[in-house]
């Protein structure tokens, strides 16, 4: 018998004081047998830094199809893909011809250098496609926030996130590399 997602709740309070975007969300998180929960909690990172009302979780990690997070226009058409990890050539192709805008957030610092050394030129010759790097102090970093149930608060102010819960305060960076 095959494993199931696990289920999370989470209940977002989002204060952007860069774009004054301020939110909340509540979403349903399910996290894929193969990813980790420091990636799910990555895509929450980014889920809180390209907030929209229109971003939607997809399918991800389980779809070869969709991204990560998307937004997309009422007539189905993708305005915001959003990808997590470090995508190979093909897959940023098929992003930027699917979506008006394509972000890719990097989490692993140093497979991150090595993939951004790699790819540098071409994704900074293509006008749609912005890299941003999640800085945590370490891999699990996220992790106490990590609840089946989650209440986190977040405000996001130049490159630096906030995030908090009833027990937890933890600070992180999300830079723009390209």
């Amino acid at each position: 018998m095959a494993i199931g997602a696990t289920i999370y709740k989470a209940n977002l309070n989002l204060s952007n004081l860069n774009t004054h975007h301020y939110a909340d969300f509540n979403l349903t998180v399910a996290r894929h047998p193969s990813e980790s929960e420091t990636r799910m909690m990555c895509r929450l990172v980014a889920f809180l830094h390209a907030a929209h009302d229109d971003l939607e979780l997809t399918k991800g990690i389980s779809s070869n199809d969709e991204p990560d997070l998307w937004q997309r226009h009422l007539t189905g058409e993708i305005v915001h893909w959003i990808e997590l990890g470090l995508p190979d050539e093909k897959r940023i192709r098929q992003a930027c011809g699917r979506a008006e805008k394509v972000s890719i957030y990097t989490y692993h610092d140093n497979k991150a250098d090595i993939w951004l050394a790699k790819h540098r030129a071409s994704l900074a010759a293509n006008s749609k496609v912005n890299v941003f790097h999640i800085q945590a102090a370490s891999d699990d970093a996220l992790e106490p926030l990590l609840q089946k149930t989650m209440d986190i608060s977040c405000i996001i102010e130049d490159e630096q996130m906030h995030l908090s819960d009833a027990h937890n305060h933890l600070s992180i960076e999300v830079k723009a590399s390209i």
